[in-house]
């Protein structure tokens, strides 16, 4: 689409992940809360996500050649659709005080393939709507209203859960809702398809062919490597976060709801700090984040108070948000359109892949460090970030 063409904005883009997102978080509420009271343990729930995130990597392997195959606003349209009629047919089938295992498994992978699809076309089709000049802005705001929802989600949980005629089912038909929504935002996006030189491929060759694009990419290579470590680094503040109330704070609940609310208005502020941004962005504004988010997490391992956890998760928040709108700002600068779906779908796999590298390494470190804990990780994620600069930075000098 020519840039003449483009807006400046798009209701339907912007609302369609936000509404499938607030489903998404009213599903994981409910499934939280009440497979748990029905089963009296978390090893049920703990087995469900594990394996629907071991689908989500796998569906990473399959959706960026998928998505650069084929018309993107049907990607999303499609898997919305699925997810929906699945959550539908789970609603009708579930026996609410004795839910069957295999059929949360299958739903939950279900919702893993549909937001491994879905995801990469949303992203993939913004620069073909939306003209160069707004996106930075438009991401902003994008991931301003996710980080809403993810507030927004657990209150309204919360309040459904006041009427107590309200059951698992209802939160199925929600989030059914939720995608239909989703799903008819989609139908209104004015995008037309223009095909694809690679539509030929197979899946394989296509994604063989996506990775070599982003080898010859030095800051798409830069951008997967980067947000690869802070994902292992992110993952380690998740697990500090409950830790940190149950070891320092008698492991009050309350406690942790306030840090966990601070950190998704963090995120919030940080969409919107880009929101006016109208600058070009480059990799190194994502350093210059990077490392005062470091030094920041340093000194918090200096003080044990709860106010430095507070001011700990609203850093977090702050600038795990302002990250993630950069990188995927300059992913759809600095790649063909016909290779953002699977751009996007590597990036996303490295990711997923190495989220649980954090969760098992830090898993063990933390009993052991315990507070200190956050000054490891901004020292830990200052060398290796400042390593990769250099690394990048000398490979630029000897390929000129």
């Amino acid at each position: 689409m020519q840039e003449i063409n483009k807006k400046r904005f798009s209701w339907p883009l912007f609302l369609s992940p936000f509404i499938s997102r607030l489903g998404d978080g009213l599903y994981i509420f409910g499934l939280n809360w009440f497979i748990v009271k029905a089963t009296g343990a978390a090893a049920q729930l703990g087995i469900v996500q594990g394996i629907g995130g071991l689908v989500l990597v796998l569906g990473d392997l399959f959706a960026g050649p998928l998505v650069d195959n084929y018309n993107r606003k049907w990607v999303m349209i499609l898997s919305d659709l699925i997810s929906a009629i699945a959550c539908l047919i789970l609603a009708l089938l579930i026996d609410i005080r004795h839910p069957v295992f295999y059929q949360l498994i299958l739903l939950t992978s279900i919702l893993d393939i549909g937001l491994a699809f879905n995801f990469p076309a949303a992203k993939a089709i913004i620069p073909e709507l939306i003209k160069q000049s707004n996106l930075t802005r438009f991401n902003a705001w994008i991931n301003t209203a996710f980080n809403f929802a993810d507030i927004f989600a657990p209150l309204l949980g919360g309040v459904l859960l006041t009427f107590k005629w309200l059951n698992f089912r209802a939160f199925l038909v929600i989030n059914a809702g939720s995608f239909l929504l989703s799903l008819f935002l989609g139908l209104m996006l004015r995008y037309h398809f223009r095909g694809s030189q690679h539509k030929q491929l197979s899946i394989l060759t296509s994604l063989r062919d996506g990775i070599n694009y982003c080898l010859q990419h030095t800051v798409l290579v830069q951008m997967i490597v980067v947000d690869g470590l802070l994902n292992i680094f992110y993952a380690a503040l998740n697990l500090l976060m409950p830790y940190e109330v149950n070891h320092y704070f008698g492991g009050n609940e309350k406690l942790y709801s306030y840090a966990l609310s601070l950190m998704a208005i963090g995120g919030l502020v940080g969409g919107l700090s880009l929101a006016g941004q109208k600058r070009v962005l480059h990799m190194n504004s994502v350093y210059r984040d990077v490392i005062t988010f470091s030094c920041l997490l340093i000194l918090s391992g200096l003080f044990v108070h709860y106010w430095v956890l507070l001011a700990a998760a609203t850093v977090y928040g702050f600038f795990m948000s302002r990250l993630g709108v950069q990188m995927i700002t300059l992913v759809q600068n600095e790649t063909s359109v016909n290779y953002l779906g699977r751009v996007f779908a590597i990036w996303f796999l490295s990711v997923d892949a190495l989220h649980p590298v954090g969760n098992f390494i830090f898993g063990f470190i933390i009993d052991w460090l315990k507070h200190q804990i956050f000054s490891l990780i901004g020292g830990l994620m200052l060398l290796l970030l400042l390593l990769v600069r250099r690394a990048f930075h000398v490979k630029q000098k000897k390929s000129r």
